[in-house]
């Protein structure tokens, strides 16, 4: 190992050139400050990713960063070093390197004395350099754990040195996905805070806005929620905002401008939770259309659109049946590599699974590390982690050639600006190359050793927040929407913007905000059901003294919107009583009310009680029915009864006077008399 560099003074404002010579011939002083005050913290801002040492020259790296006092007492030249760590280079051992935080001792590979003075609060650039020959020594190519520490802090990362190209490089493809965020605020009703919401997550300087401000470029994949393209822009008479459709259209627009179809992979619409799909026939009911959605759109731009993204990251030879049944054929299944039965070994990102499944794996340990990538800064780290990785991935079979695949978790949204800049960083790298999703889809492998094992059955997955019974009530609420919009006087717009809303609960992404989706579904529910609410039905006890006659029903619209072609139903609950004929359709304007005439015919005298029930023209209930109670005396009964009583009574009085009346016949003479 080369001795440390000798120690480096900035020069000082205001310092003479006796001073400055004594500091440089002096020994460095440590900061002094006490323990408990003293503080510090490091951010590299910038490193030479790879050393190159194919020449003659035995090169060097340069890393540059920045030195905070974050004490509360002022620091005394204080020094920044980088030295060699000790690490395993395998993915575990890079892994646990990269988040360990232990100093490491020994001779430092360079060593900077930042500043003279540093007061609380206050922060210091520094620069040092790594000569290549202190790396990996008669290694051709590689990376190496240093550690950057200033006298309170310490940054752990890697260099990477390359000497010469005995390897097949290591071809990298990075998923992008274009999806929107999980807020519920974007599907609120219309108003000032949907439109905030959606100048947030696509207005000018957000995440999407960054990603379609340029095309995909090579070695990156869009995974794109069609619904984000121009065909789904709201049109002007849904109600939404003029802000809210601007924002809408110029991303739309922006992304149709820069979509490459050879680079992007369209997603179910809404990017509709397919895993979900695969556990329930009501939730396959709901997505199979968005399924459907995206392979249209996909089929309009040249694009693929046959990845299922399972938002649990799990496959089996189950589910893959499962998910051929929602594509329509057997799609490839997007999955990282511990969803495989065997996860010690970084395979080709383009497999087939022993049972036919065609698979694109993805890399865990560096999609995490996308996955974290916060702000522009993040990107120095995260590149030296790729360095890393992908040296130790290439290790395994340097003479083969892979992709490796890296795509951020679901939950995550990284950085549009760190994860270009730890994209692009694969030119700085010897090692990698781009890769395509060009490259053929996986075949059957020639030889059982090389097949990709899955498991048989999935046991025990993480509840989506599609579940089954949601699922089922999703489906109802669309059965009640398309109703109601049928009865309503603006049922074509109002159904398009809750349409539009209920084909957001499909999403993947509220796996990750169960309580967006809670707050966004009860809504729409209470939207699509509002309107039967409105809707009431008189109810009571009526008499009906006839033997014919009519009965009134009263229909009331305590809503704001007129409702049209409204179905009376009458249902007796006992025959004694019949309704003769339907009324016709009614319409009733908004907070007013109806009265209902209907012929009925009396058969019998009794109490009848009646169900009353508002549908539409179809006959779908659109309220809750209400009960109708009818003492039901028909005049014809009493008469014919009172009649044959007074006949009765008659004749019975007849009778009576006739045998009352009868003469007494005489009695006979006596024979003596004679």
């Amino acid at each position: 190992m080369a001795a440390a560099r000798g120690r480096r003074l900035r020069p000082l404002r205001g310092a003479c050139v006796a001073a400055a010579l004594a500091g440089l011939l002096a020994p460095a002083l440590p900061a002094r400050a006490s323990a408990s005050d003293a503080s510090s913290s490091l951010t590299l801002t910038s490193i030479t990713p790879v050393v190159d040492a194919t020449g003659a020259s035995s090169g060097s790296a340069t890393i540059r960063g920045r030195l905070t006092n974050d004490g509360s007492t002022t620091l005394e030249n204080p020094a920044v070093s980088v030295l060699l760590g000790e690490a395993e280079m395998t993915r575990e051992g890079i892994d646990d390197w990269a988040k360990g935080d232990a100093r490491v001792t020994g001779s430092a590979l360079d060593r900077e004395i930042a500043t003279s003075r540093l007061v609380p609060g206050q922060s210091t650039t520094f620069e040092l350099e790594v000569d290549g020959a202190d790396l990996l020594p008669g290694r051709s190519w590689g990376a190496a754990p240093i550690s950057v520490q200033s006298g309170q802090d310490q940054v752990h990362t890697f260099l990477g040195i390359h000497r010469a190209k005995e390897y097949e490089p290591l071809k990298m493809l990075w998923g992008v996905p274009v999806t929107l965020p999980s807020s519920n605020q974007l599907w609120a009703a219309p108003g000032d805070s949907r439109t905030r919401a959606w100048q947030a997550a696509a207005g000018p300087g957000s995440d999407l806005a960054q990603i379609a401000s340029s095309a995909p470029r090579p070695g990156d994949l869009w995974l794109l929620d069609p619904l984000l393209l121009p065909d789904a822009v709201p049109a002007d008479d849904t109600g939404l905002s003029r802000g809210e459709r601007e924002v809408r259209e110029d991303l739309a627009r922006d992304l149709a401008a820069e979509l490459d179809p050879d680079r992007t992979a369209v997603l179910p619409e809404a990017d509709a939770d397919v895993a979900a799909a695969a556990e329930s026939d009501a939730a396959r009911t709901l997505v199979r259309p968005r399924v459907t959605g995206g392979q249209e759109a996909a089929e309009a731009l040249g694009a693929r659109s046959d990845i299922a993204w399972p938002a649990d990251d799990l496959i089996a030879g189950d589910r893959s049946a499962a998910l051929e049944r929602v594509y329509g054929s057997q799609p490839t299944v997007l999955v990282p590599r511990t969803a495989l039965t065997d996860t010690a070994f970084t395979p080709d990102a383009f497999q087939t699974s022993r049972g036919g499944t065609p698979l694109l794996v993805s890399d865990p340990e560096l999609s995490a590390v996308v996955g974290s990538l916060r702000e522009d800064d993040d990107a120095v780290l995260a590149t030296q982690r790729l360095v890393a990785d992908s040296a130790s991935v290439l290790g395994d079979l340097p003479g083969t050639s892979r992709t490796l695949l890296v795509v951020p978790p679901r939950s995550a949204r990284p950085d549009p600006q760190a994860y270009r800049a730890m994209r692009e960083a694969v030119a700085d790298i010897p090692w990698t190359a781009r890769g395509t999703l060009a490259s053929p889809r996986a075949t059957a492998p020639e030889s059982p050793e090389q097949e990709i094992d899955i498991p048989d059955t999935l046991e025990d997955p993480p509840e989506p927040v599609l579940t089954d019974a949601r699922a089922r009530r999703v489906v109802a609420d669309i059965a009640t929407r398309r109703s109601v919009a049928t009865v309503r006087a603006d049922g074509p717009q109002w159904q398009r913007a809750v349409a539009a809303s209920q084909v957001q609960l499909t999403s993947a992404r509220w796996r990750s905000s169960q309580w967006h989706f809670r707050v966004l579904a009860s809504r729409l529910h209470r939207d699509v059901t509002a309107t039967g609410r409105q809707l009431e039905v008189a109810s009571g006890e009526v008499n009906f003294f006839a033997d014919t006659g009519r009965l009134q029903i009263t229909v009331r619209n305590t809503s704001d919107v007129e409702l049209h072609d409204l179905q009376v139903r009458l249902d007796p609950g006992s025959p004694i009583l019949r309704i003769d004929g339907d009324p016709e359709p009614i319409t009733v304007g908004p907070q007013s009310r109806r009265t209902v005439t209907v012929q009925a015919s009396a058969l019998a005298p009794g109490r009848v009680p009646i169900e009353v029930e508002v549908t539409d023209p179809k006959g779908r209930a659109l309220a809750e029915p209400a009960e109708l109670r009818v003492r039901v005396s028909p005049t014809g009964g009493w008469i014919y009864w009172g009649v044959a009583l007074v006949a009765l009574a008659s004749v019975a009085f007849g009778t009576w006077r006739t045998v009352r009346r009868r003469p007494t016949p005489a009695a006979p003479a006596d024979p003596e008399d004679s």
